[in-house]
């Protein structure tokens, strides 16, 4: 896949973000996770089937040295075109892929201590072997990075207050991913100091890859970013819903998007003056439940608004997929929660979740359209150690690797200690509108 080439300066920034609490203990003797290092730990968050979102402790923040932001103009990503095999004469139809959760647990990071070779401290691309081609293909591929990267001199942490390793960005980069979100409810783990240097790891890299979601002051935020691929433009938005209950310290000029209706409404029509195409990144939901109320409301100011595609993660489940038509006529296709990619939660239907993919159709005469969007369900493979990570699509995850899988030693419940893969199926067919779903799962 194509890699990000920066022609203006953007100021980049962060990646911060986190598994869901549970209620329940682990069984007794088994490898804990990060949301339960401590086996009498007090789980403070939203347990399978209660519709309140998830909380934390609050932690003060701590000064931040204050960077100047960009020009209040468009900041502009241009990548290098590459013709479309299935385009028609005079058609340009670009791939589009956005990817969910990518949640570095104390396990994962672990894992990819126990894997590193010579001359390297950890090795975690060999965990998304299985998805390595999908994302190679797109033209333009999008992550959720769900917990910080601060910097490896402060030190390594999993849950609740998640640091990962500098390398797990480079690996994204790696595998080809363009576009990385980091507005999530864990952006504030390691404080407002924490905030910034996330900013900056990803400042440093915006040559290879485009930061949305974290801004060094509100007029950062005001500066849209915007991607251009093949002569089409894109323009950013991200937002949360939560940090936590962590604020950026009394008098800081650091931004962090929020979600409030009326700011996206008008954050969202601004936005499609500057480009062909606006996509909206929303952190929502609750944890381990169905669509709220809330979504579906904001979905509905938010196409109104002309969007074009919403892109939603945070219930760490997999949720469905619609196209919503504004007063207009105009379409939006909403992806209400993507799941997670890759994390070492205990229950079955955090194992499971989706890479969305779409084309981008321009025809000849300059007219832009969304086609083909498919929610290609995933996997994440651990065993009973809860190690030996790796992420499949679900079309290559076999019976035998199903009876390999150590969830049933870890599932805090019957029903989410049952790996079958009539089981796993389902997590994708109950909860994806068919018309979504690839030929497989038909």
């Amino acid at each position: 896949m194509k890699k990000a080439t920066v022609l203006l300066a953007v100021l980049m920034m962060i990646t911060a973000f986190y598994g869901c609490n549970q209620d329940a203990q682990p069984p007794v003797g088994l490898v804990l996770n990060e949301e339960t290092q401590d086996p009498n730990a007090t789980f403070i968050g939203a347990p399978f089937g209660d519709t309140t979102d998830d909380v934390n402790i609050r932690h003060d923040g701590t000064a931040a040295t204050y960077v100047p932001s960009a020009p209040n103009t468009p900041s502009v990503t241009d990548m290098p075109s590459v013709p479309a095999s299935t385009a028609k004469s005079g058609e340009t139809r670009i791939r589009f892929l956005a990817a969910g959760d990518n949640i570095i647990h104390e396990n994962v990071f672990l894992d990819a201590r126990s894997r590193a070779g010579e001359g390297e401290k950890y090795n975690f691309i060999d965990m998304y072997d299985g998805i390595a081609d999908i994302v190679a293909d797109a033209d333009i591929a999008f992550i959720n990075q769900e917990t910080a990267i601060c910097g490896d001199d402060r030190g390594v942490y999993g849950y609740p207050n998640f640091n990962s390793p500098e390398v797990v960005g480079d690996t994204l980069i790696d595998l080809g991913f363009d576009i990385v979100n980091i507005a999530n409810n864990h952006v504030l783990d390691m404080k407002e100091s924490g905030y910034k240097a996330t900013l900056d790891y990803w400042h440093e890299r915006e040559d290879d890859i485009l930061m949305i979601g974290g801004y060094y002051d509100k007029a950062d935020y005001e500066n849209i970013r915007v991607i251009k691929e093949q002569g089409v433009s894109i323009a950013l938005l991200s937002y949360t819903y939560s940090t936590n209950g962590m604020y950026l310290s009394a008098g800081s000029k650091m931004h962090i998007p929020y979600i409030d209706k009326s700011e996206i409404v008008s954050m969202t029509k601004k936005a499609g003056e500057l480009a062909d195409l606006v996509f909206v990144v929303m952190h929502w939901g609750s944890e381990n439940n169905g669509i709220t109320s809330s979504q579906r409301d904001l979905a509905a100011a938010i196409t109104e608004a002309g969007a074009d595609v919403i892109i939603g993660m945070h219930p760490h489940i997999i949720q469905d997929m619609e196209w919503r038509t504004a007063s207009d006529g105009s379409d939006t296709l909403v992806i209400y929660s993507l799941g997670n990619l890759l994390s070492t939660q205990y229950d079955n239907f955090n194992l499971v979740g989706g890479i969305v993919t779409f084309d981008i159709v321009k025809s000849e005469d300059g007219n832009i359209k969304i086609e083909n969007p498919i929610y290609n369900p995933t996997v994440t493979h651990y065993n009973k150690q809860r190690l030996g990570l790796q992420v499949y699509l679900m079309e290559d995850y076999t019976e035998e690797l199903v009876a390999l899988h150590g969830n049933p030693n870890y599932g805090q419940t019957a029903s989410s200690r049952v790996w079958t893969l009539d089981k796993i199926r389902s997590f994708a067919t109950n909860n994806v509108n068919e018309e979504f779903l690839p030929d497989f799962l038909k």
